[in-house]
């Protein structure tokens, strides 16, 4: 071997062969494995080239789906998973399902982490005998306290949810107001709250009776509900025409059919059959619910006339609100998007028709508010402007009692106007779902006004328009308010609106109308509108849980 400068000054090695020269007597023997070593190591050079640019040649080639197969394959594989069915198609239906929970519950006052203690009172210890209360909490979670949930991303300036804010401590007041509807709690708020087995009897007659008024394509109708009398739940059972009478209410089949509907929501049944052995009445509420879609403009509203379309409102969002059924989740939140539109954008009240020129009144404003409520306790979108603007309304129509030094708590129908018993009494609920606490004067005020005209009790006493908002307004008030308005001065139940409402019920004893049995009569809205009401205060006691509860926190 020998080595030669190179051109660039740096020396490079050279394996050479050796020569044979001349005369010298070199050995084949020794050239020839010097010869063959050199061979080696030069073709390994070059295998070990060749190879590196194959290599490389292929992986430039490749394009990046090929790689990423490549990667993809030496990848462990993983057992596969099982596909668990996460649905609960029969929420708010199964009368032995606990609302929300998939337990089971024997002999449990309530359902919490660990070990339950069913002897342990309930509430605040050494709390008040007449405080406020609720049986079922809030969801973990709620208030406005640490690990808040994120913001309302598709309109930050709304109000949504079980909760204004979600959070770790304090709670809203609207938080699962639909809960008490479940069989799981729905027993045991019926005998907390001061119902009985005749108050559900009258209930699931009162249901019989709407379920076999209801026409065949889903609607019921205030004037001529008699037209459409039925031997069995729609869809079966033979047509015909009743011997009800049908009375002089107004035309309104939107109207007819949210407060044929509504009773069937409050008792918990839904579109979406349970497994319980109750009467199957999903077909009912699936038909009438069908029909209000599909009278829904593309405005969202389900009717011209604002009350029509409030109460409407109201059952949509409940069915939604039970179910979460997103097929009607567009429809509720569209009637509610046509609640705010129609709103007077300068007195902030509502009337007849949508953006009246003449201002509100309290009796349309109140269901306008109840369907923005219902809304909110379903987890729709809801305007805090909307809300704050009908206050402004609120705060037009309401006054003082005479001689009392307490500002407000009676409201009048109009501006101007002197306060009225049943106004009073729609006046007093909406105040209560605007947030104000069980001690206001103004609430207390109203409270003691309605206290004077007990079910019963005059004219006033018998109209069930106003027994529908008083009995919300003394059941959200809870205590000796509760137990008067609900079984009468002596807790007897005499003169109390449990009792009142059981005894008008119509036995079906009448010769002539004996298809009126479990109906209640009325004159407003008809026999239809009448037993709806009737049977919602009957459902008071689960329908919707109470207001204000017993931790003191949450009373201000």
């Amino acid at each position: 071997m020998s080595t030669t400068p190179a051109d660039n000054g740096r020396r490079r090695v050279v394996v050479v062969a050796p020569v044979l020269l001349e005369n010298r007597g070199v050995s084949w023997t020794k050239i020839i494995p010097i010869w063959i070593a050199s061979a080696v190591v030069n073709l390994a050079i070059v295998g070990l080239a060749a190879g590196l640019f194959s290599v490389l040649g292929r992986v430039q080639a490749e394009t990046p789906e090929d790689l990423d197969q490549q990667v993809q394959t030496t990848q462990v594989e993983e057992p596969p998973k099982e596909d668990f069915d996460l649905t609960q198609t029969d929420l708010g239906m199964d009368s032995q399902t606990p609302y929300n929970l998939d337990v089971e519950r024997t002999s449990e006052d309530v359902v919490v982490p660990g070990v339950v203690d069913p002897t342990q009172s309930v509430g605040v210890p050494d709390a008040p005998a007449d405080a406020a209360r609720s049986n079922v909490p809030l969801p973990p979670g709620s208030g406005g306290g640490l690990g808040g949930a994120l913001a309302n991303l598709d309109n930050a300036a709304a109000i949504g949810g079980l909760s204004s804010s979600l959070g770790g401590m304090g709670g809203s007041y609207l938080g699962n107001q639909f809960a008490g509807r479940s069989a799981g709690t729905k027993e045991r708020m019926l005998s907390d709250q001061g119902g009985n087995s005749l108050s559900e009897s009258a209930v699931a007659k009162g249901l019989e009776w709407l379920a076999l008024h209801q026409s065949q394509d889903g609607r019921w109708s205030l004037h001529q509900f008699n037209h459409h009398a039925r031997e069995k739940p729609r869809p079966a059972g033979k047509v015909f025409r009743c011997n009800c009478e049908a009375g002089t209410a107004n035309r309104n089949d939107i109207a007819a059919t949210a407060f044929g509907l509504l009773p069937f929501l409050g008792a918990g049944i839904t579109h979406k059959p349970g497994k319980a052995t109750q009467k199957d009445y999903s077909k009912t509420v699936e038909g009438a619910i069908n029909w209000l879609i599909g009278k829904q403009s593309q405005d969202g509203s389900y009717s011209g006339d604002m009350y029509a379309h409030g109460i409407a409102t109201i059952a949509m969002c409940e069915a939604y609100g039970l179910t979460s059924d997103p097929r009607l989740k567009l429809s509720a939140q569209r009637a509610i998007n046509f609640i705010v539109y129609a709103q007077d954008s300068a007195g902030g009240g509502w009337r007849y028709g949508p953006k009246p020129s003449d201002g509100g009144d309290t009796s349309v404003t109140g269901w306008q508010l109840m369907a923005l409520k219902s809304g909110q306790m379903a987890g729709l979108s809801v305007p805090k402007n909307t809300l704050k603007l009908a206050e402004r309304f609120l705060d037009s129509v309401e006054s003082s009692p005479k001689g009392s030094t307490d500002k407000g708590g009676h409201f009048a129908y109009r501006p101007g106007q002197p306060p009225t018993l049943t106004m009073t009494s729609v006046g007093l609920l909406c105040r209560q779902y605007s947030g104000i606490g069980p001690k206001n004067p103004a609430l207390q005020n109203g409270v003691k006004m309605l206290r004077e005209h007990p079910p019963g009790k005059g004219a006033e006493g018998k109209n069930i328009y106003y027994l529908y908002y008083a009995t919300q307004v003394m059941h959200h008030m809870q205590g000796e308010s509760w137990r008067f308005w609900n079984l009468g001065p002596n807790s007897d139940g005499k003169g109390g609106i449990r009792d009142f409402l059981i005894l008008q019920q119509d036995k079906g004893t009448t010769p002539q109308h004996p298809h009126q049995a479990g109906s209640w009569p009325g004159s407003q809205g008809g026999r239809i509108m009448a037993t709806s009401l009737s049977l919602l205060c009957l459902e008071v006691y689960y329908r919707h849980l109470p207001l204000y509860r017993r931790d003191i926190a949450n009373v201000k």
